[in-house]
């Protein structure tokens, strides 16, 4: 028995002890390699924080973008609504075609040096047109007036 315990004794000096796992765990490498795989978490994790960020305001952004062409689209879905209604091909008619109602006068306030008061109405009777002096006028004399008779 005694063999058995020097051999033990022998034995547990060759061994390594708790020592050495203290040694290790307050080694200078060891913690160079800890603050090494710490520092490249860390970046890696700042990196995805900041491309959420960046991503949510996008993301706000395009909402915001998306918000506006609704708009914009409920906005032109009503004109295209008013442009294909009834009223809008009559009031068009009446402005650029010169047309009127049956039964219907119309004035035309002109100047009064260029304009006598009986050319300015016109009878429900005469046609759909508008006739005046105004209108008798040929594309030339019109566009030299335009530029040239109040100067």
């Amino acid at each position: 028995m005694l063999k058995i315990i020097n051999f033990v004794i022998i034995f547990s000096s060759y061994m390594p002890s708790k020592d050495l796992g203290r040694k290790i765990l307050s080694s200078k490498l060891l913690l160079i390699i800890s603050l090494v795989i710490l520092i490249f978490f860390s970046t890696n994790l700042v990196k995805a924080i900041i491309n959420r960020r960046d991503l949510a305001k996008d993301i706000k952004a395009l909402q915001g973008e998306i918000d506006s062409l609704e708009t914009k689209n409920q906005e032109l879905a009503g004109l295209i609504e008013y442009f294909q209604s009834l009223d809008f091909v009559e009031r068009e008619a009446r402005t650029k075609l010169n047309l009127k109602k049956p039964g219907e006068k119309i004035i035309i306030i002109t100047n009064k040096e260029t304009a006598t008061s009986n050319a300015n109405v016109i009878p429900a009777s005469s046609s759909s047109f508008i006739t005046s002096e105004v209108k008798s006028l040929t594309n030339l004399e019109r566009w030299w007036n335009y530029f040239f008779k109040y100067y």
